[in-house]
């Protein structure tokens, strides 16, 4: 195949310029593609190198996953899985992990009140026990401005108010007060450790994919990334 038809080799695989066509007519077909800049510009230009970046991943994957005749989202996965397989968070690093993000585990204080809004103060004043709604439990954060302010300030089995908001004015009973806390590592662990897990498997499956990358894949010239800061017109962004 003479050189001026490929785009990049990716092991013994090939992908042609009529591939990249191919592709590139197929986005322009899509939702977006009025939105896509029109060959023969800078870029235009550079998005045919993306597409060729595109390409060139796809049969990188293709190549290393363990079943090629999978469809491309099914290899990908299954290849994920093989590769982060042996990946691993150790109890320490979960320890540290919580150690270091305190603000992560804190529970804020809840307060319970049942509550009624009036259009004036003398209906709120005159909203008697029995007239306030069902309970409901928020935490400090949750509400805003002077009626929170009055209600996180409020001794357990205090009344409230008449405060007045945008929506009127408030009342409420405290019944309840649920204290600040950090929770305990146990009760979080299983979020910390999966949360790092899924990111240590992200990082080890990028390294191997970006080792994999220079040992396989020969971009032909012209259709190096469009963030290669040899290029003149280079561009990289996420």
């Amino acid at each position: 195949m003479s050189a001026a038809t490929e785009v990049a080799r990716v092991g013994d695989r090939v992908i042609t310029i009529a591939e990249l066509d191919r592709r590139l007519a197929a986005i322009r077909r899509g939702p977006y593609g009025t939105r896509l800049p029109e060959d023969r510009t800078p870029a235009g230009t550079r998005l045919r190198r993306w597409v060729a970046q595109l390409l060139a991943s796809e049969a990188l994957i293709l190549h290393e996953a363990p079943d090629d005749s999978l469809p491309l989202d099914r290899a990908v996965h299954a290849l994920f899985v093989q590769v982060t397989a042996n990946v691993t968070v150790s109890e320490p690093e979960l320890r540290r992990y919580y150690a270091a993000n305190p603000d992560l585990w804190t529970r804020p204080e809840r307060r319970t009140m049942r509550h009624a809004v009036r259009p004036t103060r003398a209906e709120a004043a005159a909203v008697r026990a029995d007239e306030l709604g069902e309970p409901e439990t928020v935490a400090r954060g949750q509400l805003s401005g002077p009626v929170e302010d009055a209600l996180f300030a409020a001794a357990p089995g205090s009344r409230i108010g008449p405060v007045r908001t945008s929506f009127g004015w408030h009342v409420a009973v405290v019944e309840g007060v649920e204290p600040a806390a950090i929770r305990p590592f146990e009760e979080v662990r299983a979020a910390i450790h999966a949360d790092l897990l899924a990111a240590a498997r992200g990082t080890a499956f990028d390294d191997w994919l970006a080792a994999r990358r220079d040992a396989l894949v020969r971009l032909a010239p012209g259709f190096e990334h469009p963030g290669d800061p040899s290029l003149p017109d280079h561009v990289h962004r996420h």
